[in-house]
């Protein structure tokens, strides 16, 4: 396993369902574009970012048996939080194969030791979770648009449950995300994807509920490194596929979490992006540049 990707893996604490429930599983951990002067980096939890964010979230298209579940999220969210967008070099699309395919990365990050979470496709939009640390739920992808050069909005409902110390029952929670993602080509030819979540969180119990507001700066930086390891995570995986197409091959035949198709594609990404990396090197290389890495 190359270093950079072996590194990036080990610096990710778990995908979380797309990065889901990383907000929800800090808060369990402890307790058991751009909006209104919050920078592009810059995580916000403002009020005017939060309802940006909310009428940024297609209700009509969202699936109907969880339009209403989702509504009530959106509207009385008990944490808000805008997590920094993470810009990182990225084929556009690897990064769109794995967003809508989280369960192949939880599954190499397993298959390497680095992790005892699960994610399991239980249908078409459905996941069931684990973190191998009392939090458990299921996940449902409530909208999913994802277009050329990944230009991508999906929505993620999550109902997530915890069961261990310091409580004596189980804590409930529910989750909305919002990921969206775009991505640019810069004058050295490489292309960048910037993605960003906007996750809103309810839970019910009004104690917990308190003290997870008191502790949501340090739960939200906690998410915030999450997100942007995971992105890194991705942007690892795709320049390996680039340099060493065989060495994620390797990976991808071992999920066996994946079915027949979904590996097949994966591996047409891994073609992609192989072949993208050669024709960039091609072009450095006519312009006189005698070093054409892109890192």
């Amino acid at each position: 396993m190359p270093r950079c990707l072996r590194v990036a893996c080990a610096k990710g604490v778990l995908y979380r369902a797309a990065c889901a429930t990383v907000a929800l599983s800090g808060l369990f951990a402890h307790a058991a574009t751009l909006a209104h002067g919050a920078e592009p980096h810059e995580a916000a939890t403002d009020a005017a970012t939060r309802r940006q964010a909310a009428a940024a979230i297609p209700l009509d298209k969202v699936e109907p048996a969880y339009r209403d579940a989702v509504r009530d999220v959106v509207s009385q969210p008990t944490l808000f939080r805008r997590l920094p967008t993470s810009v990182v070099d990225c084929r556009p699309a690897m990064f769109t194969y794995v967003v809508e395919n989280p369960e192949a990365l939880v599954e190499i990050w397993s298959d390497l030791g680095l992790s005892h979470a699960e994610l399991v496709r239980t249908g078409e939009n459905t996941f069931a979770l684990s973190d191998g640390a009392g939090t458990t739920g299921e996940m449902v992808v409530v909208e999913s648009t994802c277009e050329a050069g990944a230009q991508n909005r999906i929505v993620m409902y999550v109902d997530g449950r915890y069961e261990g110390k310091p409580f004596n029952r189980p804590l409930t929670a529910k989750c909305v995300l919002l990921l969206r993602s775009g991505s640019i080509e810069e004058t050295n030819g490489r292309q960048y994807v910037a993605a960003r979540i906007d996750s809103f969180i309810k839970l019910d119990q009004t104690s917990v509920a308190l003290l997870a507001k008191a502790m949501h700066p340090l739960i939200g930086k906690t998410a915030d490194r999450n997100f942007a390891d995971t992105v890194g995570f991705i942007s690892s995986l795709s320049y390996t596929a680039e340099a060493r197409p065989e060495r994620i091959r390797e990976l991808a035949v071992s999920l066996d979490g994946l079915d027949e198709p979904r590996k097949q594609r994966f591996d047409n990404v891994i073609d992609e992006c192989h072949r993208s990396g050669i024709a960039w090197q091609q072009s450095r290389l006519a312009t006189g540049l005698t070093d054409p890495t892109p890192r």
